[in-house]
């Protein structure tokens, strides 16, 4: 089925996430940025894993509804409606395999040692970024779908109505969900990053012979620079 190779891409992006091997820092990366507690970035990993997890769980939850309400309507209905189910469930079968290879994934990941700073802020881009790129495929997907239902309307197209109109409407399904999924998960991931990592990056500056750690004084005190200077 030709929805098989619109969704590869989300497999391979999937799997990447969680198998890229972590660079290693260098003493450059440990000048530029204060230095974070081991256990702070743990803990800011495991978050990351956990909010992953349990979007996948709502992915598997949605591929299982699919496949039960769609294998047993597919027998019992005709015409559109029945390519409707049809395509559904090759959706569902597809979003299953993905959420389950996305899940175990996530737990080999929580198994894995902390990573340092850098790797952190490099895991923590890449899967915004992921969540990302699968949006920008839902829009296609709904796109797929109008284009198939103007197909079913013109009465001078190959092939039959009622499975343009009927595929064309599961796609609208599909792709709008997965838009809100992947939505939604883009920004619980970004939230996390800027509540918990990037705010540790925005407080160096940098300047000419001299490095500035910018620390909190308090909430009615203005931010105070403490230069290091390399001179």
């Amino acid at each position: 089925m030709f929805i098989n190779y619109l969704r590869l891409p989300l497999l391979l992006g999937c799997l990447l996430t969680f198998t890229r091997p972590a660079s290693a820092q260098t003493p450059t990366d440990s000048l530029r940025r204060p230095n974070v507690p081991a256990a702070s970035l743990a803990g800011f990993a495991a978050e990351r894993t956990r909010l992953d997890q349990r979007g996948l769980t709502v992915l598997g939850g949605w591929a299982i509804s699919n496949l039960v309400v769609s294998g047993i309507a597919t027998g019992q209905t005709e015409g559109s409606a029945h390519y409707f189910h049809q395509m559904n469930i090759g959706w569902g079968a597809i979003n299953l395999a993905l959420a389950g290879a996305g899940y175990l994934g996530a737990r080999r990941a929580a198994r894995l040692p902390a990573p340092n700073r850098a790797e952190n802020v490099r895991a923590q881009l890449r899967t915004e970024n992921l969540y990302l790129f699968n949006a920008g495929l839902d829009v296609a997907y709904l796109a797929t779908g109008v284009y198939l239902l103007e197909k079913g309307r013109n009465p001078t197209a190959p092939g039959s109505a009622d499975r343009w109109r009927g595929y064309g409407h599961s796609l609208l399904l599909q792709g709008g969900f997965l838009l809100l999924f992947d939505g939604f998960q883009y920004a619980t991931q970004h939230r996390h990053g800027t509540r918990a990592l990037y705010p540790l990056l925005s407080r160096v500056s940098i300047g000419p012979g001299a490095v500035a750690l910018v620390l909190p004084l308090g909430a009615s005190f203005r931010h105070q620079a403490r230069p290091i200077s390399f001179q």
